[in-house]
């Protein structure tokens, strides 16, 4: 593969992961999060078992930190995103959760140790007030689906650096296979005491969570081994734009200039925050 298909794989895997999370909505009427998360974290894994009995594919672990890493890191922030998909509107779960670049940045500059530079604050502070507009907070509400999307934003920043990472030593399928493991660990103890089989409504929905986030997560994994962080992480913005436009399209979710102006400040500031840093880094 060439790094001109990797970069076209990746904005593949960001349109499938902005129609997943359609899906995710339209279930999350008829079933419970922690369910919906479950049984796509199962299903993908037992998908991968079967092509793996078949003998179409080897799991071999090579780097267990790092894999496990972005198994858990990857696990949390998929949680974190479909609990925000349920709670709040599509459209603002997809941008907050496209925050990622942004706090990828600074923890790499945590990491380094290095100072903040001028245009890098300004950066920041444009991203946080894109935030700031599409939350659209009050002092007599707060919509907890919003501060989830930040959240899940947070984590998947570092899941998204342990995935480029473990690409140098393991395969997609194995980083995926551990993906879905630590996804089912981490969603089986919130079914706790809540679990109740998916009615006959779910069922579609349920179906294009699974074949969608699946061939988005395994895309995005083989695209990163021939992508750069920076052009991986900047491609998979269009997966916000899917989202966002279902969101508004579909469900008839209000484009709210105030939405709109936040939505630009956040995937711009990303995008520059994320190619600032590779060039940086060079």
């Amino acid at each position: 593969m060439t790094r001109r298909s990797g970069m076209i794989l990746m904005l593949l895997a960001a349109g499938c992961i902005g129609i997943q999370a359609y899906f995710v909505k339209l279930a999350s009427e008829y079933t419970g999060t922690a369910e919906i998360a479950f049984l796509r974290f199962l299903a993908s894994y037992l998908i991968v078992r079967a092509v793996m009995t078949a003998g179409w594919i080897e799991i071999r672990l090579v780097n267990r930190k790092l894999v496990l890493t972005r198994g858990v890191l990857g696990g949390i922030g998929n949680l974190l995103y479909f609990y925000a998909i349920a709670a709040t509107r599509l459209s603002n779960a997809m941008v907050l959760l496209y925050t990622y670049p942004i706090f990828a940045s600074i923890y790499a500059q945590w990491m380094q140790g290095a100072a903040f530079s001028l245009r890098i604050l300004i950066t920041l502070l444009a991203s946080f007030a894109g935030i700031y507009l599409i939350v659209d907070p009050s002092f007599d509400r707060i919509i907890r689906g919003d501060l989830l999307g930040i959240v899940s934003g947070m984590t998947v920043g570092g899941a998204i650096v342990s995935l480029k990472e473990s690409r140098k030593t393991d395969s997609a399928w194995t980083i995926f296979h551990y993906f879905n493991i630590a996804g089912m660990a981490l969603s089986l103890p919130l079914m706790i005491g809540h679990w109740t089989f998916p009615p006959a409504e779910s069922l579609g929905p349920l179906a294009g969570v699974v074949v969608f986030s699946m061939l988005g997560q395994i895309w995005m994994t083989y695209a990163y081994r021939y992508t750069t962080t920076a052009e991986g992480s900047v491609l998979s913005m269009f997966g916000a734009v899917v989202g966002s436009v279902l969101g508004i399209w579909l469900l008839s979710e209000p484009a709210t200039p105030g939405f709109l102006l936040g939505a630009l400040l956040v995937v711009v500031s990303g995008i520059y925050l994320t190619v600032r840093g590779s060039e940086e880094k060079s």
